[in-house]
């Protein structure tokens, strides 16, 4: 992963030098210094998300009652990025084109990468603006990844442990098999696609609520199996708790 963020990097200094420096036209020049900035950018973002490093930061916090612990942002950040760029450097090309009398072509060619990358870039802005977090209350515990809603009772959960779900490990809290209390939707998006919901289950992404993550599988432990430790959720001491490793 070191070696391919390296990579990016040194390849989008590249095409930024190459945007500035390059006898080209100005049109090309435009359009090769935003694909360099892009490049550089996406580098940096992958490789903080790629790194094996911790996510510092304090994510937690109270509210109306609840704890909430908020999801790390960089992830989405990077898609709204990428799906940025792209979407800039096509609609860029796709005015020039047509700026220059190339009407035909330049539509043909252009706008299906502007649809493209715009429609990503719609759906990466609508899940930064509702946001990522897990919202523990004393009746149920719901979480807003950004794809999806998932929300159980406590009263329902039979367990919580650390699990493996699409490759990421998740704390995963799971309920009984007869539960009815779970629900399940996906959250509003433009981009066509099938977005992971388990009926019963409520998968806590581990890496996106770092540094919290260890202190957050207990918490959930302790309110799964005791309704009288439900006591503390929205209180100082559920944050206390929550910030032990922060």
């Amino acid at each position: 992963m070191r070696t391919l963020t390296a990579v990016n990097l040194l390849v989008g200094l590249g095409v930024l030098a190459a945007g500035a420096l390059a006898p080209w036209p100005w049109q090309a020049r435009v359009c090769v210094t935003i694909v360099g900035v892009g490049l550089i950018g996406n580098a940096l973002l992958a490789g903080r998300e790629w790194s094996d490093s911790v996510r510092w930061g304090d994510r937690v916090s109270t509210r109306g009652g609840a704890t909430v612990v908020s999801y790390d942002r960089v992830p989405a950040y990077a898609a709204a990025w990428g799906a940025g760029w792209t979407t800039l450097v096509a609609s860029v090309g796709t005015a020039l084109g047509v700026a220059a009398g190339s009407v035909g072509p330049a539509l043909v060619l252009g706008l299906p990468f502007v649809v493209l990358f715009g429609l990503v870039l719609i759906d990466s802005a609508l899940a930064l603006s509702r946001g990522a977090e897990v919202v523990a209350d004393r009746e149920r515990l719901t979480l807003r990844s950004w794809n999806t809603e998932t929300s159980l009772a406590w009263d329902d959960v039979e367990r919580v442990a650390p699990d493996v779900a699409g490759g990421r490990a998740v704390l995963a809290v799971i309920g009984y098999t007869a539960a009815t209390s779970w629900t399940g939707r996906r959250l509003p998006h433009v981009w066509p696609r099938g977005a992971r919901l388990v009926p019963g289950r409520v998968e806590v992404d581990s890496r996106a609520v770092e540094p919290h993550t260890p202190w957050l599988l207990a918490v959930l432990q302790d309110w799964a199996a005791d309704p009288a430790r439900r006591s503390e959720i929205g209180t100082a001491d559920a944050e206390r708790r929550l910030r032990q490793s922060a």
